[in-house]
């Protein structure tokens, strides 16, 4: 059996050499487009969850609001804005009788 010997000659290792450096360059932009993008996603977060954290104060001072509100409604304010009392109230049943109904589904 015989063995060759293959050697590399001067223009392949320049040409593997260069190529070698535009796949380290390539990738240190990358790393760096990499780092960046999270910096930016990171600062994009922070400022989010502050408006939601104002957002938040500004919904539970409404909410006391609205209970205080809700808790000064009386039958003469009632009455000053044109409710009244009904005099024979509807109410629904929740007896289930035999009903018919129009069925529109195709069977």
């Amino acid at each position: 059996m015989r063995n060759k010997t293959r050697t590399i000659s001067y223009d392949n290792r320049v040409r593997f050499f260069w190529v070698l450096v535009s796949i380290s360059m390539l990738s240190l932009f990358i790393y760096i487009y990499a780092v960046n993008a999270t910096a930016r996603n990171i600062v994009v977060r922070q400022n989010l969850e502050k408006q939601l954290a104002n957002k938040s104060v500004g919904i539970d001072s409404l909410e006391f609001v609205y209970i205080s509100l809700k808790n000064n409604v009386t039958i003469e304010l009632a009455r000053q804005y044109g409710f009244r009392e009904a005099r024979s109230p509807l109410y629904v049943s929740r007896t289930h009788r035999a009903s018919l109904s129009f069925n529109t589904l195709d069977q």
